[in-house]
């Protein structure tokens, strides 16, 4: 179980690092973006190819991060309550 739990938390940290980078990566690249739905934000198709990639990529260790913060709180929670 403890072994497990590393891993994991190994692992959530890994994800949020990379996404960090990845966010740091389009704030470098493209600084003009801003989250703003009202805003327009035009591109050249390769610009706007490597931003998308940017994009989907910092999304996916995100979103993956997220679970594996969750997953790690429930190992955390069924070692404590298995302990106790």
């Amino acid at each position: 179980m403890t072994g497990a739990i590393l891993t994991v938390a190994v692992l959530a940290l890994l994800c949020s690092a990379l996404a960090t980078i990845g966010n740091f990566a389009i704030a470098r690249d493209f600084p003009d973006f801003e989250l703003d739905p009202q805003s327009w934000f035009l591109l050249d198709s390769d610009t706007e190819l490597r931003f998308m990639r940017y994009r989907v990529t910092t999304n996916l260790f995100y979103h993956q991060a997220l679970v594996l913060w969750a997953v790690l709180g429930l190992l955390l929670g069924g070692n404590l309550l298995l302990g106790l």
